[in-house]
């Protein structure tokens, strides 16, 4: 069962003062159930660079966006299963068609010869918070452990976890603007 994500946003109210804008379990949820509940969960997106710190941004909607729209960003925690638990029984049709229906575009940003394998033109800001997970690029991989951090610059890579328990990451996806 993906854990659940508690998100705290803060604010000011009209005189100024800082205030708990909303306290609750974090709804936009994407699980992979093909992939033994590979679970997404966005906590903030932004369709383009605030004006300053209380403007735009929220929990995103389920529209399954993989990142942020030219400009954005989103911030999310990904629980990535042992790949063990993932890899058994893997009906790819059947995942091919769960990730169309969940997360669009996605498949488009995929390399289907290499099993995870997808691209992003973002630079990402991961932080391993539980677990372990191997990064695969295109021709090495690298071990992180919780407390690691990567600065991921719009590379092929893949998230591979080949321990018996999940893996717990944070992410912070920020899209360029466009030219």
């Amino acid at each position: 069962m993906p854990q659940s994500i508690r998100r705290v946003v803060t604010g000011c109210d009209s005189n100024g003062k800082s205030v708990v804008v909303s306290d609750g379990e974090a709804s936009s949820r994407i699980t992979i159930e093909h992939l033994a509940g590979l679970t997404m969960t966005g906590l903030w997106f932004l369709e383009r660079p605030p004006a300053d710190d209380s403007d735009g941004g929220d929990q995103p909607s389920a529209r399954g966006r993989l990142g942020p729209p030219p400009g954005g960003m989103t911030f999310g925690i990904t629980e990535i299963p042992p790949d063990e638990a993932m890899m058994a029984g893997l009906d790819m049709e059947a995942l091919q068609e769960e990730i169309s229906a969940k997360m669009p575009g996605l498949l488009d940003a995929s390399d289907p010869s290499r099993l995870g394998m997808h691209r992003t033109d973002t630079i990402d800001f991961v932080v391993v918070l539980s677990g372990e997970v191997w990064l695969r690029l295109d021709e090495s991989e690298v071990h992180l452990q919780a407390g690691d951090c990567v600065v991921q610059r719009g590379t092929w890579h893949a998230w591979h976890n080949r321990s018996a328990k999940p893996c717990l990451i944070a992410d912070v996806m920020i899209s360029p603007q466009p030219a």
